[in-house]
């Protein structure tokens, strides 16, 4: 399953990290690798979640922490390998999560009983569509506002929307 480590945070120095437009973000985990989650703009009972992975692209996950989680919930394989394929292109990110959930399976034992306890433990609703759920949050990411981390040299990071299609993950 994908990390989401809300304890471990101070490692991730989410300090430095900013949208060009000024709005704020508050970081809140971890991924396990250096990737880092953060609610955007000023407090209120639901803000959009940002994902900032560990090779330098970002976008939104979701609406809210709730929609976010339920979808990170949803896609066990975690976000880095649902947004990539095709550059955003839908039906590649189903071709995706079809076969990384196959591995996923096999990876990790009992993993709808895990889904299942997150899911009552959280009182999530998780999404019909996890994949569209995903897309549809990734697309409304604002390319007029680039997130730049002055602790990695302040220039803007790019869209978590890359261009690579499935194939290529299938070959090796």
């Amino acid at each position: 399953m994908a990390e989401f480590d809300v304890e471990d945070v101070a490692p991730a120095d989410g300090f430095t990290a900013r949208l060009s437009s000024g709005t704020s973000l508050h970081l809140i985990a971890c991924d396990g690798t250096t990737g880092r989650f953060f609610l955007v703009g000023a407090d209120a009972p639901s803000r959009p979640v940002l994902y900032a992975n560990s090779e330098g692209c970002v976008g939104l996950v979701g609406p809210s922490l709730a929609v976010a989680l339920a979808t990170l919930v949803a896609l066990p394989n975690g976000y880095d390998c649902q947004f990539s394929p095709g550059g955003g292109d839908l039906g590649q990110m189903r071709r995706a999560h079809a076969y990384l959930r196959t591995g996923c399976g096999k990876d990790i034992l009992n993993l709808d009983e895990t889904q299942a306890f997150i899911v009552d433990e959280l009182e999530l609703d998780l999404p019909a569509d996890p994949v569209l759920t995903l897309w549809q949050s990734v697309h409304a990411t604002d390319p007029t506002q680039p997130f730049v981390d002055e602790g990695d040299g302040g220039l803007p990071w790019g869209s978590l929307l890359r261009e690579w299609t499935i194939e290529r993950l299938i070959r090796h």
